[in-house]
């Protein structure tokens, strides 16, 4: 009987989204990173290289949100996507795709989640 009693204590945490967040660090990583290995890249941005800047810290704040506030999941994965989609035009095609894709990836999976009923924010 003692073996086959399993006793679960409550998390004293809510689950939080951690894969939306990581897959959204990472597209943040991608569109700041790729720019400058390639350096030809660099070039042709010339002062509009500050956009990729902006987009990657529009994706870093959308993952610490996913994070602090794992109830609002779905608008901020919306938002996710969003900013995944305007990294198309701003941030060297969306980290040459791989930032936006990574981007929509992460912001889909935020909003599929279902947030859990006793999480904070």
């Amino acid at each position: 009987m003692l073996l086959t009693t399993v006793s679960r204590r409550a998390s004293p945490r809510p689950p939080r989204p951690w894969t939306p967040a990581v897959l959204a660090l990472t597209a943040a990583g991608t569109v700041v990173v790729v720019p400058l290995v390639n350096l030809p890249f660099l070039a042709l941005q010339q002062t509009w290289g500050v956009l990729q800047l902006l987009t990657a810290t529009g994706w870093a704040a959308l993952a610490l949100r996913l994070l602090l506030r794992p109830r609002r999941t779905r608008p901020t994965g919306w938002w996710i996507m969003a900013v995944s989609l305007l990294s198309w035009f701003t941030a060297t095609f969306g980290g040459l795709g791989v930032g936006m894709l990574l981007g929509l990836a992460s912001g889909s999976l935020a909003v599929a989640r279902r947030p859990c009923p006793d999480a904070p924010g």
